[in-house]
Parts: structure tokens; sequence; C-alpha cells
């Protein structure tokens, strides 16, 4: 074996991968089959050459049984959903604020009469300050709820059960909880400077350019706008708030230049560098990426002293390895993921790619110089985004043509400006006032970035959706034509015409889904918790009906999926506080010709504030119709319910603590009933299908019941209702 160590640390991360998608219940028979694989891939002569398959084996049964006990934390905390209970724990964070709350990372050290994992943490949101910072113990009467969604891959449980988070809490009474004392320890003291790093960037620089500065340093985007967020993700360069591999290569070669400067003895600068990697670490928060990239550059160091030239996919092979033996969750944090596939397409493709650049135009001359820099650049690139392809279209479901231009106008600033916010920072926290001149280039670099990724993201077609079964197929059908490329090659495989053949795919495919879509409206029930929340979309045009749930990132999701820049209409549903405010936050970002609520819900300062960007606000009395797209689609309301008309569909939204005496007669007779509650009696209504828009304990409760209809559930995920030519349905549920 060339590589064993990236063999068994990729191993064993696809095994753990594999283990998160089945589920702990079956992890035990993996971990046998994978054991009765490795034993007889080791005893037979033939199959036992190399080395590779038994390796492989070995990494994966270990792999399944690791992922088996470590769920064992994850399942004993099931029995605490929806408790209350006296709680005792320890501030091991930075406060931030969240959906107009206080958030606090408490580790865990007693919960009155249950057991709870050795370490294991809970977020709690309080209304009010209950602590002042890190290190402050926190003793009350506090409700547990297990997070959203489901133990498998990439859901919200699983990846807050990778940073060791197993549940939220909710105070019961803030006024009663108590501070009683303080515990110290290295990583409170840790959190103390960076908080002390934080007050000085919040002196030297703008309240803007330091939340930049902060997500550049720290990875904390807790204070970054989200429209500079969404600006850098639309354009592709989200990676660059997101501390990894390119912010500590860009610390190393800092920490490097000013040691050798000193004219330290080589092992002084070795230690020097390698103390300041692991300080770096802290300060990001051991992040899953960021421990990826500071072992792989602890391993260059070693192999500096050693005179040893380490090997890039070893080490990070041995950097996952280590990751996964010590969190077997950490297979659920889909950054890291990304940062892996990332940093081995640049291992991989990244030299090949940037000579068959140079070959172009010659290795002579002054152009070959000036251009060898940007070839480097945009041959990573590429690398990068070729290898994370096919974890993006699963996770995102998004393609970000504007990437590669951003990338190559961003990198090279985002360096310099780590460097010289870093210098500045630390400056700051010694003598603020020396600081203040150092300020004025980071705040010109801050601005570049934003407006570039402003202009970037605003241009056409900067990022698209390509979702679904489509995308999925298109993947499966690029990996087995990669595949055969591989295996006919004979050593040297055709990956020019693959690709080709790939791309040309993917313009059929992606040409075909929008000629399928013509003139069809869609519409998505969409999983956002205990809530009603429904997008209209028909030929590029679209309408939001309700913005109920836990906040409004599904609906920004749905939207930004299916390229919406603007909404023709956004009406609110059960008008409650919660949903007005999801709805003020989505006019933020996604502006809409009509807005439609009741006077009285305006109270609210976020719809209020969100209602600037409506071209029309109207606020209605007992109901309304709007007819959307030539008639294609009416939206009515009588009362507290609201009935969508598309086609032959009649589809009846039925809100909490609707009144059933405010219900016309005839909009009983439904085809599709939408239900944030069920109501009392069902014998008046005889729809084909019934979507429940409730969270995870309400479905459980009704889905027993004998229903006449099809019963579905948006706790399982989104579900649409496309209604084409001739007036036909289908009823689907996007993968």
């Amino acid at each position: 074996m060339k590589r064993p160590l990236a063999l068994v640390g990729f191993s064993y991360l696809l095994a753990l991968t594999v283990a998160l998608f089945f589920g702990e219940r079956l992890s035990p028979y993996l971990a046998c089959g994978a054991s009765i694989l490795f034993t007889i891939f080791f005893l037979s002569k033939r199959l036992r050459k190399g080395m590779v398959l038994s390796a492989s084996m070995l990494a994966a049964a270990l792999a399944f049984s690791s992922f088996s006990a470590g769920s064992s934390r994850l399942a004993c905390v099931e029995n605490l959903h929806g408790i209350e209970a006296e709680i005792s724990g320890v501030v091991v964070d930075l406060p931030y604020d969240e959906n107009y709350r206080t958030c606090y990372l408490l580790e865990v050290r007693r919960i009155e009469n249950h057991a709870f994992p050795a370490n294991g943490r809970i977020l709690v949101y309080a209304k009010e300050p209950i602590a002042d910072g890190p290190g402050d113990c926190v003793e009350g009467v506090m409700r547990l709820l297990l997070p959203d969604g489901n133990t498998g891959p990439f859901g919200q449980r699983a990846s807050l059960a990778a940073d060791g988070v197993y549940l939220y809490a909710f105070p019961v009474e803030e006024g009663a909880i108590s501070v009683p004392g303080r515990e110290n320890s290295l990583w409170i003291s840790i959190l103390s400077w960076k908080e002390r790093l934080y007050d000085a960037a919040d002196a030297v620089f703008s309240r803007s350019d330091s939340a930049f500065v902060k997500a550049l340093l720290f990875g904390d985007k807790h204070e970054l706008s989200e429209e500079v967020q969404e600006d850098f993700r639309v354009s592709g360069v989200s990676h660059l708030l997101a501390v990894s591999g390119f912010h500590l290569a860009v610390v190393t070669q800092l920490l490097t230049l000013l040691l050798r400067a000193l004219r330290l003895p080589r092992p002084f600068c070795v230690l020097g560098v390698a103390a300041g990697i692991l300080l770096f670490m802290a300060t990001a928060g051991f992040s899953f990426s960021v421990c990826r990239s500071g072992i792989m550059c602890l391993i260059l160091l070693l192999g500096e002293c050693c005179f040893r030239r380490a090997d890039t996919l070893n080490s990070l092979g041995l950097a996952v390895l280590l990751i996964c033996l010590h969190n077997p969750y950490a297979a659920a944090d889909a950054g890291f993921l990304l940062s892996i596939s990332a940093t081995a397409g640049i291992a991989l493709c990244a030299g090949r790619l940037q000579k068959a650049m140079e070959r172009l135009h010659g290795s002579d001359g002054v152009l070959h110089r000036l251009l060898r820099p940007v070839y480097a650049l945009l041959a990573s690139t590429l690398g990068a985004l070729l290898f994370t392809l096919p974890l993006s279209l699963p996770l995102f479901g998004t393609i970000s043509p504007a990437a590669v231009p951003a990338n190559l106008l961003m990198m090279i600033p985002s360096s310099l400006l780590l460097q010289l916010s870093l210098l500045t920072v630390l400056a700051a926290a010694v003598a603020p006032g020396a600081a203040s001149i150092a300020a004025i280039p980071v705040s010109w670099l801050c601005r570049y970035l934003r407006s570039c990724a402003a202009f970037l993201s605003g241009l056409p077609y900067a990022s698209f959706s390509f979702s679904g079964r489509e995308a999925f197929l298109w993947l499966g059908c690029a990996l087995f034509l990669l595949g055969l490329a591989v295996l006919l090659g004979r050593g040297r495989p055709k990956l020019r015409l693959t690709g080709l053949l790939c791309v040309i795919l993917f313009l059929v495919t992606l040409v075909s889904h929008q000629f399928s879509l013509r003139n069809v409206t869609c519409c998505s029930v969409l999983s956002s918790g205990d809530g009603i929340s429904l997008v209209l979309t028909r030929n590029g045009r679209a309408a939001v009906v309700g913005c109920g749930g836990y906040s409004q990132s599904p609906l920004l999701r749905e939207l930004d999926a299916q390229n919406v820049k603007e909404l023709d209409l956004l009406a609110l549903v059960s008008e409650s506080f919660e949903e007005g405010s999801n709805a003020g936050h989505t006019l933020e970002k996604k502006p809409a010709s009509v807005l439609l609520c009741r006077g009285e819900s305006l109270a609210n300062a976020t719809l209020l504030s969100g209602s600037e960007k409506a071209g029309e606000t109207v606020c209605y009395g007992e109901g309304y119709t709007v007819f959307l797209w030539d008639g294609a689609v009416s939206v009515e309301r009588s009362g507290d319910f609201v009935r969508i008309l598309c086609g032959n569909e009649r589809i009846l939204l039925w809100p909490e603590g609707a009144g059933e005496d405010t219900l016309p007669e005839d909009w009983k007779d439904c085809t599709i009933l939408v239900m944030e509650e069920t109501p009392d009696s069902l014998s008046d209504f005889a729809p084909r299908y019934g979507i429940f828009c409730m969270d995870e304990d309400a479905v459980s409760r009704v889905w027993r019941a004998d229903y006449s209809f099809l019963p579905l559930a948006t706790e399982d995920g989104a579900i649409e209702i496309r209604v084409g030519a001739g007036n036909t349905t289908q009823v689907r549920r996007e993968l």
C-alpha cells in the first residue's frame, strides 16, 4: 500500500457515514459483516495481496463498533424530552444572541433524578441574560427538548451530537436561575482570552468590520449580517467565513515568517509555530475542519523536524482517523466532510490541472510567470469544486458558477486581510492606540470583500438550483462514467472525454427538468416544525402562503432552491407572533409585491420592518380572494381558514386555534387538507390526502388514527404537489 493511512482514514470515515445512514440499530450487524469480510480477505492469499481490502474492512468494522457504542450516549437522553428538571452546569462558550434570545452552551454537571452523558452539553435559550460568561456555574429549573429531526445523516440531532450537544433547554422561571459560583480551567482561560480579543476587535473596528473580522478569524458568524452571509454563500466563497485549511495555512506562514525574522534556532521556530497553531485551533473552538487542518499542519512541522516530506493524502487520512476515533458523530458534520473532499481534490487534481493550463502557452516568457499564480489558484478552486460536488448537491442542491471568479478575486485579499486583522487584533489587545492605524487597511479589505461578494451574488445564475431526483440521477451517471473510464482506461483513463460527457449530460438534464416544469404549478408544503408554510411556484414566479414553524430558514432554503429573488404574494395564515416574525425576516431577503395580513399583526416590529420591502401591504378584514398568474391559482380566505384553488385541486389550510364555525360549508369539499392541528371531527371531510404540519410529538399522537385519506407528515420532509397540463396532479416527496 502506497498510502496506508489515507486508505484506513477514508475507509473509517465512509463506514461512519454508512452507520449514520442506517442508524444505531443496524450498526452491530454491519460491524459483524465487516469483521467477517476482513477475516475472509485476510485468510485468502489471492485477496490478501497488498492488504488493501483487509485494511479497509478492519477499519470499517472498528468504525461500526465505535458508532454503535457512541450512539448509546444519544439514546440515553430520549426520555428527557419534554420534562422539567433542575439542572446544574457550567457555561463553556461565549454567549451569543439567536432568535431574540441569549444562547448559552452549558456543560451539564447534574440533572435531578436523571442520568446524563458525562461531559454532555445542552443549549440554553434565555429571554434575559442568566450568566456573565464562560466559567459561570448555573443552576435552575429548565424545560428540556430534543432537537428537531432524527439521528439520520446530517440531521440536526446528529450534527449537534457531533459537538456533544444533546438537548435544548429553556428556563421555566428565568428569575429563579442562580449563579452559585465559577469554575476555572485551561479551557475557560482560553475563552477569556478569546473574549478579550473580541473586545479588542470591537474597540478598533467599526461594528460591521468587527463582525466580519470575527467571522474570518474565529468562524463566529453570529454578529455577521444575514445579507453578507447570503452573498458569500451564493457567490461560492462561504468557506472563507468557516475557519479551515486556508486559514491555518495563512496563520502558519505568518508565524513562520515572524519567528524566522527573530533569527531563532530552527527547533524553537517549529515549537513556536506549533504552539501558535494549537492556540489558533483553540480560539476557533476546535471545530472538526479546524482540527483536520491543524493536525495536517502539525504533521508537516513534524516532517520538517525529521527532514522528511509529509504526504498530503496520508496526513489527511491520519487527521480524519484521529478525529473520527475521538468522535464517531464527526461524520455528521457537513463542513468537515466538505473540508476533507476539498483537500483531497486539491491534492489529487490541482497540480495536473495547473500543468494542463500552463501547456496552453508554453513554459517560457513573462506571460508564464505572470499567469502561473492565477493558474495555481484556478486549479485549486476547480479541484476543490470537483471533489465537493458529490457532497454539495445532495446536501444543498445548488451549484455556484460564481465560485470560480469569486475565488480568483477574493482569495489573495482574504489572505492579506487574515494576516493584517490577526496582527491588528493582537496589537489592540495589548496597545489599542497603536492598532488604530493598522485598522484602516483592514477596513478597506473588509469593504472590498463584501462588495465583491455582493456584486458576484447579484449576477444572473451566480447560483442555481439543481436538486431532487434529477440531481441524484446526474450524479449517479457521472460517477458511473468516471468509474467506467478508470476501469477501461488501463492506467490512462480518458478523463477529458468523461468530463465532456458529464457536462453534456448535466446540460441535457437541466434543460429537460426546466422544460418538464413549464406551465406546471408546484405547491411545496415545507417541513418547518409546528406550523403551516407553503411555497407556490409557476414558470419562475413564486408566492408564499404561511410562514409558520420554528424559523424562516426552511422557507428561504426552498426559495433559494427555486432561484426565487422576489415574491408576487406573501400571505399569513395563523397570524401568530412567530409567523409574523418569520414573515418579516423572509421579506428582508425576498421582497414581495403584496403582503396580506391582519392590521394587528403589524404590531410585530419584525413584520412591520419587513413590510417596508413589500410593494403593497393589504390589511384584510374577514377575508379576501387573490388571483395569481393569469388565474392559474387563486388564494382565498374566510375567517380563520385559507383555501388554494389550482386546477382540480382544492387545498384547505387548517391553522392552529381556528374556529370551525368560521369555515364555509362548501370549503369542506377539499381534495387536500393541510393541518396544523386536527379538526374535532373529520366526518364532513373527504380529502384524498391529509398533510400534518406538526412536530414529531404531535404527529406521533395523531398518526395512529384510522383516516379515510392518505396521511402524510412534513416532519418526514417537504411534500410537493404538482398540477400540470390537463389538471393532472402529482403528490411527491422530494429527495
